[in-house]
């Protein structure tokens, strides 16, 4: 009998956690416009009039797929440097644009990490930092990257990484990496946690 219970008890609270979070985000959406005045409470009837009518035309393609591209600034060199203040907002934006930086060098620090494909025998290799994530801090964010050079990081040390943005895969199934020109095991670590 307790067995049975426990497992019940869990998905109730998740359930109910759950119902919490959608009826705090109707509530904050429905306040954005009224910053000053309290927030009345929401009931379940009331979401769906939160819930906005998609456009008729494509406006709402366009208004989510072209996402401004977040300007990474370039050192005296020319080198468009990640830096740490907007870790995870600039490595998107090589993600989503990715046209705008094929064949630029890009700089970044981060953790040396590195995933084995015991089917492949390859070795996957990045250089991320953590962020925001489903539950707290366990996101990342940063590339994958190839090397040919002769350093030879451990798992978990901190690097700083340039190379030049490529797009690897079949052509349906492309994804960005970095070909690095250059790899350094850094003495002293940045913020291995960011959030933007």
């Amino acid at each position: 009998m307790k067995k049975s219970v426990v497992p019940i008890l869990c998905l109730g609270l998740i359930a109910l956690a759950m119902c919490g979070m959608y009826v705090t985000a109707a509530s904050r959406a429905q306040s954005a416009d009224s910053r000053d005045e309290p927030t009345p409470a929401v009931t379940y009837s009331q979401l769906d009039d939160l819930q906005e009518e998609p456009p008729e035309d494509d406006t709402l393609e366009s208004e989510v797929w072209d996402i401004p591209s977040q300007t990474i600034q370039a050192d005296e060199s020319g080198v468009l440097v990640i830096r740490e203040r907007l870790f995870i907002q600039q490595c998107n934006d090589v993600y989503l644009n990715p046209d705008e930086y094929v064949g630029r060098t890009v700089r970044l620090e981060g953790i040396y990490d590195e995933f084995p494909d015991e089917e492949s025998g390859e070795t996957f290799r990045y250089v991320i930092r953590y962020g925001p994530g489903c539950c707290g801090n366990d996101g990342m964010a940063g590339f994958e990257f190839k090397y040919d050079g002769e350093a030879s990081p451990r798992q978990d040390d901190w690097i700083e990484a340039t190379g030049t943005v490529e797009l690897a895969g079949p052509v349906d199934e492309e994804y960005v990496i970095l070909r690095l020109s250059s790899l350094k095991i850094m003495d002293k670590r940045g913020a291995e946690f960011v959030s933007n």
